[in-house]
């Protein structure tokens, strides 16, 4: 299979759509006046069976704690039972002494401070490449944390909408949601650092200038990004499929669904209204199409979009958080299903 045949399996329609998704991520640190960074040994003894089954932990390069819980059929049945598992994690890391900050960026370390603590042969060599583009890539990968949603795509034109709408709400709902402005025990000056890094990380990969996209043919546009990019160093990036997993734009397409990815890890209390906000948009079809008529006249400025939105500003950020509230049904977080076209 080539990178083309890969990415047109990428884009495939859900079967059966209407699930919703949630991956949260938060920064462990010791529970001290003066905190220091967290060893992922520390927690991963305490995690019981029913809590691995429910939350599936793992730990990232910078040893941040990601729970991925299984997709739900709505919104207030995920939120109801990410809170479940956000509070086992706080009392798992309470015991030995830690808690878990539910920030974007790591607000009291720096990558000095924070080794690497994941050395696989992947995260080697995706350093030492990040490293020619600058320090982001160091930053993005041990001091960073973010809420990322899935939503099942849609067969046709829904899911071409779907795919635009995901990608061009990306600056104005990370501004919404910017909760990063602290770095290294000081504020950063902007409300959307991590924002800010993912920029400065190696474009080739992470397309947070639009270049990964098309408005009329979004496999195409996709194919060609991935193509562009260099492979890792080791012999896993001569598949396609891994080459792909390597890439990390705001909004990447797996399969049978969409993963956002450009939002900050945010505190429980505003984990419904992310989760709702990009449900609504992606599966209501009023709300796709009120969001693309907002949207496109400044789809052709993506770089810039980006960042104003760093900043914790865009001007699209409150008629699009209308537009989503709009079409969320009374009485529910959002049944993901109702709206689909």
């Amino acid at each position: 299979m080539d990178v083309n045949m890969a990415v047109q399996w990428l884009f495939a329609p859900a079967q059966r759509p209407g699930r919703v998704g949630a991956e949260v991520e938060l920064i462990p640190v010791t529970d001290a006046a003066r905190p220091r960074p967290v060893d992922p040994a520390l927690l991963a003894p305490g995690f019981d069976a029913g809590f691995v089954r429910a939350a599936a932990p793992s730990f990232e390069p910078g040893g941040q704690l990601e729970l991925s819980p299984a997709c739900r059929p709505t919104v207030g049945a995920l939120v109801r039972d990410l809170g479940w598992m956000l509070r086992c994690a706080a009392a798992i890391a309470s015991a030995v002494g830690v808690r878990l900050e539910a920030v974007g960026l790591n607000p009291y370390h720096s990558c000095a401070d924070v080794p690497l603590r994941l050395r696989t042969p992947r995260y080697l060599a995706m350093q030492r490449m990040f490293d020619e583009a600058g320090p982001d890539g160091r930053r993005m990968m041990r001091l960073t944390a973010s809420l990322q949603i899935t939503v099942d795509l849609l067969p046709g034109r829904a899911g071409h909408e779907q795919w635009l709408v995901a990608n061009l709400a990306g600056p104005p709902l990370a501004a919404a949601f910017a909760n990063s402005g602290w770095v290294e025990g000081r504020p950063a000056g902007i409300a959307g650092a991590r924002t800010r890094i993912w920029q400065n990380v190696d474009l080739r990969r992470t397309g947070y200038d639009g270049r990964h996209l098309d408005l009329l043919n979004p496999a195409g546009a996709y194919a060609a990004f991935a193509a562009a990019a260099p492979r890792l160093p080791i012999p896993e990036a001569e598949r396609p499929s891994y080459h792909l997993s390597t890439l990390f734009p705001p909004v990447r397409p797996r399969g049978g669904y969409l993963e956002v990815r450009y939002l900050d890890a945010q505190p429980l209390r505003r984990i419904g209204e992310a989760v709702t906000t990009v449900a609504a948009l992606l599966y209501d079809t009023r709300a796709r199409h009120d969001a693309l008529d907002l949207l496109l006249p400044r789809a052709g400025d993506q770089q810039r979009a980006w960042t104003e939105a760093a900043t914790g500003f865009s001007p699209e950020s409150d008629a699009l958080l209308s537009i989503a509230r709009a079409a969320r049904p009374a009485g529910d977080s959002v049944l993901v299903s109702g709206g689909v076209s």
